[in-house]
């Protein structure tokens, strides 16, 4: 069941709000991660990052998402999200991993049991491997999560170390650059 019109206009605007705010944020960490060697190409990723989000599979659901999570923070625990928008949320995320290459799982061969479908933001049943991700793609997760660490009031190393070789298989140096990169840009 749909929100009345006024309700959608508020969910949309909200959703582009906080997309267009987080892209912004993760031009600034794009921005200062130029500023290192062997990363041509990082300010046209903060360009383009989560463009998808505005395309028809993501746009609606993450709508619901983005309006749960302000829900959420702002303590209205009455906001309540439909079955059928939850379901849509997870083939969302699903589409959006998979569509881009700042997320692990776009280089995972296996495309099953990338998810934890209880919490999307917890280790999935068996580890992602993203040991085929290239440098370019760490710089530009790490930029994402500098700008999800600014907007939730946390830092990238506390996700890092939550996430790193736990929900994530790194190797031994994409693990050094992720720390470096942080550590490069990210000021406390």
């Amino acid at each position: 069941m749909l929100p009345d019109i006024e309700l959608q206009d508020k969910m949309f605007y909200w959703f582009f709000e906080r997309t267009e705010r987080h892209i912004t944020l993760v031009q600034k960490y794009c921005k200062r991660l130029s500023l290192l060697k062997d990363l041509e190409g990082i300010l046209e990723r903060g360009e383009d990052h989560d463009m998808s989000k505005f395309e028809a599979e993501e746009a609606e659901p993450y709508m619901w998402l983005s309006w749960w999570h302000k829900s959420k923070a702002e303590s209205k625990s009455t906001f309540e999200m439909p079955e059928d928008i939850k379901n849509r949320i997870k083939e969302a995320t699903l589409h959006h991993i998979l569509s881009n290459r700042h997320h692990p799982e776009f280089h995972q061969e296996r495309k099953v049991d990338l998810l934890n479908n209880e919490d999307r933001d917890k280790p999935p049943k068996r580890i992602v491997d993203a040991t085929r991700m290239e440098n370019l793609d760490i710089a530009e997760m790490v930029a994402d999560w500098c700008a999800m660490s600014e907007e939730k009031g946390n830092t990238p190393v506390e996700w890092a170390e939550a996430n790193v070789n736990i929900r994530w298989k790194f190797t031994e140096q994409q693990t050094l650059n992720i720390y470096k990169y942080i550590h490069s840009i990210w000021k406390e």
